[in-house]
């Protein structure tokens, strides 16, 4: 009897052992193992969400067994028609098993509908926007979801990237990522896009022809700029018999902008910067420095060497003027600024041409590009909404954006479509270089879906040069001057500040600005003599600077500590 009992009692549990896996293999289970501060559960009906699994590296494929559509928002481009019909996009849905049900913002007001849709309460699961104030708004009021749990749990090509940006690639400076993208209540609300090509910013052109016609070398320091700048004036380079040559334009409109970085060559900062002597956050225009860059400044402007309109002048007239053989030396941009000047200027004689040069060294040798025209390499991108009820499916998506297989797809294409193994290393196909419609490039690309919008990726150099080695050799050869250690410095870090600390600075920035802008231009056009600089900077002073500093440093010391822990 005792022994039958016994056989029917472990039968019993056995069977009821059986039922608690059964009903632990279909339940959910919180990410992180238990710990709810990621604001998401893992409801994993559509796939394996196994943690271990995706810590040993690239996600399994597809990401889900049963097909999983997201809605996503994303801004767009007038020229070109975004979505699931492009290739590229077409390969990834193939590759992942997640269909992507595009909801498009529109090019004008695009912030409008961002925040109508963020309120209406019906938010798409997935949000590809880079607006990083509106980002970290929504996401400190609940309607994104915190990501450092996902990344940390799943998501380890991210985590590498985010711990180690484009490694392998040449970059003038490091960032600290996870300081950008770390909110002041120190959650991740946005997985960025890492891309080389947008670290370098405006550069330095110079009219090459001019100098081969004159006789005359690149400048190297700011004493040689000015001797070939005044012989632009005085010696004809374009020939036609009038002295009406721009020695010194302000780029593509940008006005005081694009002049006033030649300071840099006197040691000056434009604007706030971090003093990598201290590692503390300085303002450049009430330091000597400053006043030396603005006296060269104003040579240049008494003597006609520099635009005597340029406060006023737009797009348009820069390039009336530099694409119509008048303008000799300017600060523009690598691809928008060459690509449209040279454009214009070739059609008047393929000899003619602007090309990239480096900033002029100042006295001590050293030659950079401040903070404030520097470009940045980490671009918020995406983020996952409240409403999304797959947040880990969503995440290793994402994750799988930054494997080396999506690296190749985002950056290159379709093998045997967009590119080709050429000796280990893909090679773009007369699709994208000689493309048949005739579009160049750059669009050939985006047309098809590389460089996906609303989703993050990490791109490098080679891609970029790939495409413009022909049709923009001077792009290529601004990238590879500036992208040179040391010769662009890191823009000023993304700090994060408390309401009233934020408040704070907008009214002291503003007032400073207000003050400052006018009295720039007016020491630079001789209205105001560089006599009243002591007053000017007393002026700034009394605005609040020493306040404003003292918020931008603490926030900086805890910008520092992102990602440490």
């Amino acid at each position: 009897m005792f022994k039958r009992k016994l056989m029917v009692l472990i039968s019993v549990i056995l069977v009821l052992s059986m039922l608690l896996a059964l009903t632990a293999c279909s339940g959910k289970k919180a990410i992180g193992d238990g710990d709810k501060s990621s604001g998401s559960t893992d409801s994993s009906p559509k796939g394996d969400t196994s943690k271990n699994d995706s810590l040993k590296g690239s996600p399994m494929l597809p990401i889900v067994k049963d097909k999983l559509t997201l809605r996503i928002l994303s801004p767009t481009r007038a020229d070109i028609q975004l979505g699931n019909d492009m290739p590229v996009f077409q390969e990834l849905e193939k590759r992942t098993n997640i269909h992507l049900e595009w909801e498009i913002l529109p090019i004008t007001n695009p912030d409008e509908k961002f925040n109508l849709i963020m309120a209406s309460g019906d938010i798409p699961d997935i949000i590809g926007y880079s607006n990083t104030d509106l980002v970290l708004k929504y996401g400190m009021e609940g309607n994104l979801i915190p990501l450092q749990d996902l990344i940390k749990n799943y998501a380890p090509n991210i985590k590498k990237a985010l711990d180690n940006p484009l490694q392998g690639e040449k970059l003038p400076y490091k960032m600290n990522v996870w300081g950008e993208i770390t909110a002041l209540d120190g959650n991740v609300y946005s997985i960025p896009c890492l891309t080389s090509s947008n670290a370098i910013g405006a550069v330095y052109g110079i009219r090459e022809d001019w100098l081969k016609k004159l006789g005359l070398n690149i400048p190297e320091t700011i004493d040689e700029l000015y001797n070939v700048l005044k012989a632009f004036k005085e010696r004809d380079p374009n020939s036609n018999g009038e002295q009406d040559e721009i020695p010194f334009i302000a780029g593509q409109g940008g006005k005081t902008n694009t002049i006033l970085p030649i300071i840099n060559a006197f040691g000056a900062h434009m604007d706030l910067y971090v003093d990598p002597a201290t590692d503390t956050i300085k303002y450049g225009p009430i330091e000597e420095s400053y006043k030396e860059g603005l006296a060269f400044l104003n040579k240049l402007y008494t003597e006609g060497l520099l635009e005597q309109d340029y406060l006023t002048a737009t797009r348009d007239q820069w390039l009336s003027k530099a694409g119509g053989n008048k303008a000799g030396f300017m600060f523009v941009w690598p691809g928008s600024g060459f690509a449209a000047s040279n454009a214009a200027l070739q059609k008047l004689n393929p000899e003619f041409n602007f090309t990239p040069i480096l900033p002029m060294k100042s006295k001590d040798g050293k030659r950079y590009k401040d903070s404030a025209t520097a470009g940045r390499y980490v671009l918020y991108r995406t983020s996952i909404s409240k409403s999304n009820k797959y947040p880990v499916e969503t995440i290793k998506y994402l994750d799988y954006l930054f494997t080396e297989e999506a690296t190749i797809l985002v950056s290159y294409g379709i093998e045997g479509l967009h590119y080709n193994m050429v000796n280990g290393k893909p090679v773009y196909t007369d699709l994208i270089t000689k493309n048949p419609e005739g579009i160049d490039p750059e669009t050939a690309r985006i047309k098809d879906g590389m460089f996906w919008q609303a989703l993050p990726y990490q791109i490098g150099w080679d891609s970029h040069f790939q495409a413009m080695e022909k049709t923009a050799p001077w792009t290529i050869k601004a990238w590879e001057l500036y992208r040179e250690s040391g010769i662009v410095e890191a823009p000023m870090p993304t700090l994060m500040l408390s309401e009233e600390d934020h408040s704070t600075r907008i009214q002291i920035s503003t007032e400073i600005k207000t003050y400052k802008e006018p009295m720039v231009d007016k020491f630079i056009m001789g209205v105001e003599s560089l006599n009243k600089f002591d007053e000017y900077v007393n002026q700034i002073k009394k605005s609040g600077l020493d306040d404003l500093l003292k918020i931008l440093n603490d926030a900086y010391s805890k910008y520092k500590q992102a990602g440490k822990n």
